[in-house]
């Protein structure tokens, strides 16, 4: 596999995971279907994924299973990051029309060089996108986030009586 379709295989799982995978949780939490479209709409996935945090600790879900959730939501903050510095590397190593340096960061600097080659060689130096395998890697785990972030949903579910659920 390339780079490429790796880069873009892991953008869409986490893609899955970000808008699927949270939105079910956020409606497990609510019975209002207008506020959990709200929330997909405006928050961005870090808001989400603490309105998700707190409407459990609000909903008195037990112990043991806000702290997988939390698990996963730490899992998911971690991915992100990961998912954001590929983008902005990649993206802008493609749209500069040279290719990213793959594995370790570049350290070396260059020879003398007039300013401008300088400057744009600098720029290009710091970019670093991961290996095919780690993108692979990091493919799987969002993969793998989903399945845990439905299972919890499950939980969620399955927990929340009628009587508990709350209009938010």
């Amino acid at each position: 596999m390339q780079l490429k379709d790796a880069v873009g295989s892991f953008f869409v799982e986490f893609s899955k995971f970000e808008t699927h995978s949270v939105g079910m949780a956020l409606r497990s939490m609510s019975r209002d279907p207008v506020f959990v479209e709200h929330a997909e709409q405006l928050l961005d996935l870090e808001a989400r994924l603490r309105l998700l945090e707190r409407l459990a600790f609000a909903r008195d879900v037990p112990a043991g299973l806000i702290a997988e959730l939390e698990a996963c939501l730490l899992r998911a903050r971690k991915l992100r990051e990961h998912r954001d510095e590929v983008a902005r590397n990649f993206l802008t190593a493609e749209s500069n029309g040279s290719k990213p340096a793959v594995g370790a960061p570049n350290k070396t600097r260059p020879q003398r060089r007039r300013n401008a080659d300088y400057s744009r060689l600098a720029e290009l130096e710091h970019l670093w996108v991961p290996p095919t395998t780690r993108v692979q890697e990091y493919t799987d785990d969002a993969t793998d986030l989903q399945e845990t972030l439905r299972v919890i949903t499950y939980k969620l579910e399955r927990y929340m009586p009628v009587d508990k659920t709350l209009n938010a």
